[in-house]
Order: C-alpha cells, then structure tokens, then sequence
C-alpha cells in the first residue's frame, strides 16, 4: 500500500526530529549548553533540574538519554518548575532596572522638556520639536518603560499559568533556537557593507560627534544642498544609493546595525538571500524617494528605509505563510512595529518618518506581489531568476559602497 503522506515533512523545518545538532559525546547521559556555548553535565534529570535552576548563564538546549539530538528546556516537563524560577527572577530584574532607570531617564526627558519650554519663550511646540528632548524621551522608553513593561508582563504571565502551560511554549522555543543557529552569509555581508561605511566615516569626521562631514559630501542634501558651498549636487542621483549607507553617528550605526542582524537573519532563512537583499536595495530607495519628496527641507541618511522594509516584508510574508512561523513570534514582529511607530512619534524632530514609511510599503508590496498565500510548512526554494536578482540587487550594494568611499575619501 502506497503511504500518500510524510508526518516529519507536514511539519515545520524547526519542529522536525534532527533540526538540532547531536547531543555532545563522551558526556553524562544528561546535560545542557548555556546560551555561551558551554557545556555542562548532570548525573541524572533531578540534579539537571538543579544546575538549570541555578545556572549563572541562560540555558539554551539540553539532553537526556530519551534523544540523540539537543532539545530546547521547554520540552523536559522536569524543567518547566526551573525554569519558572528563572523567569521569576529575569522578570524582577527587569522591573529593578527598568525602575532605577526610569527615574534617570525620566528625569533627563523633564529637565529637557523644561528647557525646551524655557529657551523657546513658553512655545508649546518646542516640546515636541526639540532634538534632546525625543532622545531623552527614547532613552527613558528603552531603557525604563519596556523593561518594565516586559518584567511586570512575565510576572502576570507567570501568576495566570502554571508550569505544565511551559509545554504550549515549545513550539516558539524552537523555532528561536533554530532560527539563531542558521547561516547568515547575505545578512553578514549587508552588515560588513554597513559597518565598512561606518568606519569610513568614522575616519572622515574623527573626533567629532556627529558625522556631517561625511554626510555632505555623500547624503541626501536635498534642497539643504544650496546652503553648503560647492555642493551644488545634493540632488545628485547617486546620493540615492550612498545615503541608506551612511549614518548620522555611532548610535545610529549600532542601532541600524542590530535591526539589521536579527531582521535580515530573518528574512534570509525564511525567504532566502535573494529576497532579504532585494527587499533591504529596493525599499532603501522607495525610502529615499519618499523621504525626498515628503521632507524636501532635511537631510536623510540610514538604513532605515531598507530595514523597514524588511519588517513590512516579513509582516506580510508571515501572515500569508502561517505555518511556517509560530504564531506568538509572528505577534511579537508585529509589537515591533508598533513599538516602531512609538519612537516615530517620540523622535519625529529628527527621525526621518517619510523614509520609514516608503520603505515599510515597499517591503509589504513586495511580498504580496511575490510570494502567494500558502499553507505549506516549507519555506520557498530560490529560482535561478531570484538568484540572478538577487546577485544584483547585492552588486548593487556594493557599488554604493564603493561610491561612499570614493565621495567621502576620494
């Protein structure tokens, strides 16, 4: 009798028996890796209960003699106990920090909300419009509010279930620790392109806090072009493909830099290199274009756009393939976004909103336009046409890079 179906492949890449590297040889029949990668053995499941709980490092997968491969905690029911503890304790830190921080940072958003107020004569709109202000308000949401809001969100969590729920959990637990042992050549190369502009500015603008030396000589200038003597060019065509290299300074580097990581490590697993690269090149310049035409009067470099791009394009990718990513990760990008438009909205003095949304649309077409509706648990192969494509969107990158060098050191 013919078999018409295939349980391991009805299932998600991330869910199949052997999606984990082999349990480490010649240990004790039970252990686990912490998220540094050591190695620690246990003599029995009682005593691996206990190391998890007290483990100074965060437990990433484990074993036990029931499986040849490494499992993540959530699926050993003797662990869900510990585990709790854990994220008790990970929860009360957060509430900890985000109160001590909060203080600090809501102090500083006062104090500069005070002299925004002060400085401008009593005008209600400097409140909103004042750099230092939406900095200081972004610090006391990073840094207070979500930590707050992530360790009280635990702790109610944790009050409202009991420690067998832990098992409804496996499922996003695999599919995290999976995600992040995957090859990421296309994203690293993005960030290396990314990370070399940096550097070249960095050298240009050395000791200076803000990189605007680099950025008139390789941003988008716009109108502001007819300010900088002999740069007559601010419009100029090629800016379009230099600007979502460059960065208004380091903390614009590093923040791009880590959107990038985790969305393009997304993006490239779940729907292959040629897409993350094509989605990043083309929604940068939907970006630009939308950021030329909607703020005529300011400067615009970053990675934004493309990044946006990326998490619009995942957000419709996720949505129209349901099965291939559980469904708590697929709201937790969609809290992305939202937390996304909050600091939009805090930082709407110097962030370039216009650009965030060209490319949010962009990435969002882009998907609908590709990647039909599917029920499969696989994720989508790569044409030789998608490789091609992609091979160029990728040439294209490295032109811009070539070309921010050239106009920035040349």
């Amino acid at each position: 009798m013919q078999e018409t179906s295939n349980v391991e492949t009805e299932v998600p890449v991330w869910a199949r028996s052997g999606a984990f590297p082999a349990k480490p040889a010649q240990q004790a029949e039970f252990g686990f890796i912490d998220t540094k990668g050591n190695v620690h053995s246990a003599q029995d499941e009682s005593d691996l209960a206990s190391k998890v709980k007290h483990s100074a490092r965060g437990v990433d997968l484990v074993w036990t003699p029931d499986s040849d491969c490494l499992l993540v905690p959530e699926e050993i029911p003797a662990l869900h106990s510990p585990l709790r503890v854990r994220f008790s304790k990970q929860a009360e830190q957060d509430i900890s920090d985000g109160k001590r921080m909060g203080l600090v940072f809501g102090a500083m958003t006062l104090w500069t909300l005070y002299a925004a107020w002060k400085n401008s004569g009593g005008q209600l709109a400097a409140l909103y419009s004042h750099q230092l202000t939406g900095l200081a308000s972004m610090l006391l949401l990073f840094f207070g509010i979500l930590p707050l809001y992530e360790g009280f969100k635990m702790k109610r969590h944790l009050a409202r279930s009991k420690a067998s729920d832990l098992a409804e959990e496996i499922p996003e637990a695999q599919f995290e620790a999976w995600l992040h042992r995957q090859r990421i050549p296309a994203t690293y190369f993005l960030l290396c392109c990314v990370i070399t502009c940096g550097l070249v500015q960095v050298y240009f603008d050395r000791g200076l806090a803000d990189f605007e030396g680099s950025i008139i000589e390789a941003g988008l200038l716009k109108q502001r072009a007819l300010i900088y003597p002999g740069q007559a060019d601010g419009g100029a065509w090629w800016r379009m493909i230099t600007a979502p290299m460059l960065h208004g300074n380091v903390i614009h580097l590093l923040m791009n830099a880590a959107g990038l990581l985790y969305l393009g490590r997304r993006t490239e697993i779940l729907a292959r290199w040629p897409h993350m690269l094509l989605v990043f090149a083309g929604a940068a310049w939907v970006g630009g274009l939308a950021s030329f035409y909607w703020i005529p009067d300011k400067i615009a470099v970053g990675a934004s756009g493309g990044l946006m791009g990326l998490l619009g394009f995942m957000l419709v990718f996720e949505y129209m393939h349901p099965r291939i990513v559980p469904k708590p990760a697929r709201v937790r990008l969609l809290a992305g976004l939202v937390m996304l438009a909050v600091i939009g909205l805090l930082g709407m003095s110097f962030i370039d909103n216009a650009a965030h949304v060209g490319g949010l649309v962009a990435g969002m077409a882009y998907a609908l336009v590709v990647f039909p509706a599917s029920a499969s648990t696989h994720r989508p192969e790569s044409m030789i046409r998608d490789v091609f494509a992609g091979a160029a969107a990728g040439g294209l990158i490295l032109y811009s890079v070539c070309m921010v060098c050239f106009k920035v050191l040349g």
